[in-house]
């Protein structure tokens, strides 16, 4: 009958637990008779009750069980695992290998429990045939080894969802560090909710081992979070004896991303070839305003000096008409009209030879002004000294002559009736600029007004006109400087031009 049942010493022999109550001998064997698995209670290593698919399992009979050491059905390699285990008798759940009756080398999964039974200690193993597992798990590890390499991403899930495998691809595409990071987790997880419909349908599908289409979904990353849009294949498969799914998906970014980039070549080709055309246009346009305003330059030029010419005609006409004057008192009048139409004819001059139509070098113009006033009014008995000193000031066209005016009047003026009886004296000008406002200064060491000669009415009329010449300048102002000799007038205007700091003096003997 086989070794006798080890006797149990009263070490072995315990109370129940408070949190293990005794196993019922009735549930016991209600549970051996309907469990698709193996069941056994063991004292130590030793079977004390077997079921008959236990007996199944290991492909032997009762006698060569119960009251047998079931570590010599176990496979050398495995043995120091399983007294390891019955010595903590504990709850535990491992895989190890076994030697069936038929001398075949088989695995069992076995679940200890330990419980108290009759009154006793004892171990209860739940046994499970994984070996039809097993090679197919080593079949599909050589599978699983060529999916690895693969750069598709690939996962395995079973039907709940539930993640079994992944390879590097996928594992870099979910934003995981390995697979161990995947695996137990829920596949939907990944998925965007608004495509779990399309999961849903393609589950129920593979269920029946039916295969599915390709479909496009969008699912999220771990680390960093961001969206992928991915193709996505399944394809049912039978692992270990259940049914499992396979994933395959392709990420599409790349090819959006190279879609894009088509496109965006496509608008900026198209943007290019319309900024090449404008720039031609552009360009044409301004090689023909530069003809127009080189054009417009010489009409402006050709206006000029005819204007310059005409004035300068009717001056040699004045002059030649003074010349031929019998009545003395007209003479100083028509000297007067000469010198203000050279005043007018020297401004065109100036705008003739400069190459800013818009302003003119006011202290150039007022040079040349005042040494031809000088010269029409210094009779070779005249003993005056004229000085003008000026910055380098560019006024506009009307500031100009208006300045220029005011000067021939207020200098002819000194020349005529400061110095009586070949008196000598000095007339000075001088034009300062600060920032932007003008102090336009005349002024002589002559006799003064109270003592000039001038007829009343004559001074008073080119004192209005020099008033209303004033009154046409920006914030025009128009002072009179007494002295101990003579008179001076300042003149304060403001403009928008800028000075350039270059004095210009001259003077006349």
């Amino acid at each position: 009958m086989g070794k006798p049942l080890p006797k149990i010493s009263s070490t072995n022999r315990t109370s129940s637990p408070k949190n293990q109550e005794e196993f019922p001998d009735s549930l016991f064997k209600t549970a051996f008779k309907i469990s698709n698995n193996g069941m056994a209670i063991l004292d130590g290593s030793y079977p004390i009750e077997i079921n008959d698919q236990f007996l199944g399992i290991l492909k032997r009979n009762r006698e060569e069980i119960i009251g047998k050491d079931l570590l010599r059905f176990v496979f050398k390699d495995d043995v120091p695992l399983t007294q390891e285990e019955i010595r903590k008798n504990r709850q535990v759940i491992y895989d190890v290998r076994f030697i069936r009756g038929d001398g075949s080398l088989g695995y069992i999964e076995l679940r200890g429990h330990p419980i108290i039974y009759k009154g006793e200690k004892r171990r209860m193993l739940i046994v499970r045939d994984i070996t039809a597992k097993k090679i197919s798990d080593k079949l599909f590890g050589n599978y699983l080894n060529i999916l690895e390499a693969f750069p598709e991403a690939i996962c395995v899930h079973d039907l709940h969802g539930i993640i079994l495998f992944s390879n590097p691809a996928m594992n870099n595409m979910l934003g995981v560090k390995s697979s161990n990071n995947l695996k137990g987790k829920q596949v939907m997880k990944y998925v965007l909710p608004e495509f779990h419909p399309i999961v849903k349908e393609n589950k129920k599908k593979l269920a029946r081992f039916e295969s599915t289409s390709t479909n496009l979904l969008t699912i999220c990353t771990e680390k960093p979070r961001k969206l992928v849009k991915v193709e996505l294949s399944a394809l049912p498969l039978n692992w270990g004896g259940d049914p499992v799914i396979l994933i395959v998906c392709h990420d599409t970014t790349l090819e959006e991303r190279i879609h894009k980039s088509e496109v965006e070549r496509q608008v900026i080709e198209a943007v290019n070839e319309r900024l090449q055309w404008e720039i031609t246009v552009h360009r044409k346009l301004e090689e023909r305003l530069k003809e127009m305003v080189e054009e417009k330059e010489w009409l402006l030029k050709e206006v000029n000096h005819r204007v310059k010419n005409n004035l300068q005609i009717i001056t040699s006409i004045l002059n030649l008409q003074i010349n031929q004057l019998t009545d003395e008192k007209l003479v100083p009048v028509m000297k007067d009209f000469q010198n203000r139409f050279y005043a007018l004819s020297s401004i065109y001059s100036s705008l003739y030879q400069s190459e800013n139509k818009e302003e003119i070098d006011i202290s150039t113009y007022l040079k040349d002004l005042t040494n031809n006033l000088f010269i029409s009014y210094s009779y070779p008995h005249k003993n005056i000294s004229l000085k003008c000193e000026t910055d380098r000031i560019f006024l506009e066209y009307n500031q100009a002559i208006t300045c220029g005016l005011i000067v021939n009047e207020l200098v002819s003026n000194s020349i005529k009736y400061a110095f009586p009886h070949n008196r000598k004296g000095n007339i000075n000008v001088s034009l300062r600029q600060t920032d932007h406002n003008v102090w336009l200064e005349v002024s002589d060491d002559g006799i003064g007004i109270a003592k000039s000669t001038i007829p009343l009415k004559q001074s008073s009329l080119g004192l209005q006109l020099v008033e209303s010449l004033v009154h046409q300048l920006k914030d025009g102002n128009l002072g009179r400087k007494n002295a101990s000799k003579g008179i001076g007038y300042l003149i304060t205007f403001a403009t928008d031009s800028v000075i350039k700091k270059v004095k210009s003096k001259t003077g006349k003997p």
